[in-house]
């Protein structure tokens, strides 16, 4: 009768990794092709492991005969109910999508403010094979899942050494301007918000515009870039502050359609014609948009993709793969509709 080293050799781990795979340890890392080694080799030589974990095992294959699979969760950025804002809404629709098509269940949604105001980690998180990032987190939360949660996957996260599923933010407010300069729009104002404390200046979109504003020969009034910190309120604040100082430019970019939506609205409470008389282009494109008075021109960020290829690319960390972190970049379209 074989022995466990002799499963180990032909195997090509060690014994305690052969004792792990027989007894389910799921504490230590472990690739799903060693396992798969490992089961072979046990099969191969007629290894006899102990009665309860062979019923283990079979439990096991029943498990994965029946569709049950890995456990995901989801870290999203916002401040607001995490089923409220649209653009993550989109985002976690995808996810959930393609997760049930891999027969994966998706147990733990949470905000990054939720977790950062945690105060007991270890029972806030429930045992999951991979999670998905969609914003960047303070070093001791993201050292914690890192040590806990064995796949990790970021969308849009400077966190460089995990897997990221990103669109150029830099470029998409280029694209925005470009698209209004192009249909002679030449004063374009700039609404936007920056990372948590920073300036306006620190935000890719807002860098984004001021490259191809300068690229053009157009001139940037500083009075008509405001930092609108993602809040719809501070949006139609702004417009206001401008419509009475009689400053509004021709055009506006705005760096998110829900923000874009609130500037519709100031305008149109104020008897601004849109865009006769003042233009308007989001980023984004969110399913309301499509909605607005007058429908809002954007620029497509993939949110159903990026959802589909952070799924894909997790499962690959899920199953084993362990290549260099990859920065992976979707496309973005212009969308024309009625406010430019």
């Amino acid at each position: 009768m074989s022995n466990i080293r002799e499963v180990a050799k032909a195997a090509g781990v060690s014994t305690a990794t052969v004792s792990r795979v027989i007894n389910h340890d799921t504490e230590g890392r472990m690739t799903e092709e060693t396992k798969e080694r490992v089961w072979a080799a046990i099969a191969e030589l007629n290894y006899k492991a102990p009665a309860k974990n062979i019923k283990k095992k079979s439990k096991s294959l029943r498990q994965q005969s029946e569709g049950t699979h890995f456990k995901i969760g989801c870290i999203i950025s916002t401040d607001k109910d995490k089923y409220s804002d649209p653009y993550y809404l989109s985002i976690l629709a995808s996810i959930e999508s393609e997760a049930a098509r891999n027969g994966y269940t998706v147990p733990f949604i949470a905000t990054s403010k939720e977790i950062e105001e945690c105060k007991a980690l270890d029972s806030f998180f429930p045992a999951l094979d991979g999670i998905i990032l969609m914003n960047t987190l303070s070093p001791d939360i993201y050292s914690y899942i890192k040590r806990n949660i064995p796949a990790i996957v970021g969308i849009d996260t400077s966190h460089r050494d995990i897997d990221n599923i990103i669109y150029d933010h830099y470029e998409a407010a280029s694209l925005a301007v470009s698209t209004l300069a192009e249909r002679g729009y030449k004063d374009i104002g700039f609404l936007g918000a920056s990372p948590q404390d920073s300036t306006l200046e620190d935000s890719k979109r807002f860098r984004g515009f001021l490259g191809e504003m300068n690229s053009r020969g157009l001139t940037v009034k500083k009075e008509t870039c405001i930092n609108c910190h993602w809040n719809e309120d501070e949006c139609y604040a702004g417009i206001k502050k401008l419509h009475k100082k009689k400053a509004l430019p021709r055009a506006f970019v705005v760096s998110s359609d829900l923000m874009a939506m609130a500037v519709l609205r100031s305008l149109y409470d104020f008897n601004i014609k849109v865009p006769e008389e003042v233009a308007v282009m989001g980023i984004t494109n969110i399913e309301m948009a499509r909605f607005s008075n007058p429908p809002l021109s954007t620029i497509s960020v993939p949110m159903t993709e990026m959802g589909m290829v952070a799924v894909d690319a997790l499962k690959e960390r899920m199953n084993g793969y362990k290549m260099l972190p990859r920065k992976i970049s979707l496309p973005l379209e212009v969308i024309l509709r009625s406010s430019i």
